[in-house]
């Protein structure tokens, strides 16, 4: 008898079956986690582009803001720009669109108030887009 110490067919497949075993699963997490990663980096870009568009708002005049009050619906940055007449040079948003999931974008007068200099109200605006609060204050200076 002849004892050599190589592996045979069958060892090999054996241990390619077991490590494919180990691989598998390995590579379907890793998977997984890069589709999660990708939806959520998506979400936040989407929180920025929003509160960028309360702050392109809260950036208006008085009397502007107070016109604006109500609720719209923004399915793309451009149909924001145009609906609150952004000028071009603060344009500053990523081309979004935002069809599958509307911005809603509400803006209403709040009970608060400041005398202005010839000692009328100037409203507090309460702004809301997409669950997303801020408030538009007056110049009072």
């Amino acid at each position: 008898m002849r004892k050599d110490k190589g592996e045979t067919l069958v060892e090999s497949l054996i241990s390619m079956f077991f490590v494919t075993l180990a691989i598998v699963p390995l590579s379907n997490l890793f998977l997984k986690t890069l589709k999660i990663n990708t939806k959520i980096d998506n979400i936040n870009t989407q929180n920025i582009e929003i509160s960028n568009m309360i702050e392109l708002i809260k950036d208006k005049k008085y009397e502007e803001v107070n016109n604006f009050s109500g609720k719209y619906e923004i399915s793309n940055t451009n149909d924001f720009y145009n609906k609150f007449l952004i000028e071009r040079k603060y344009q500053i948003l990523k081309n979004i669109d935002f069809t599958k999931n509307k911005i809603q974008i509400k803006i209403e007068k709040t009970d608060g108030f400041y005398l202005n200099e010839k000692g009328e109200k100037e409203y507090i605006f309460k702004i809301i887009a997409n669950k997303m609060n801020d408030y538009y204050f007056p110049n009072f200076l």
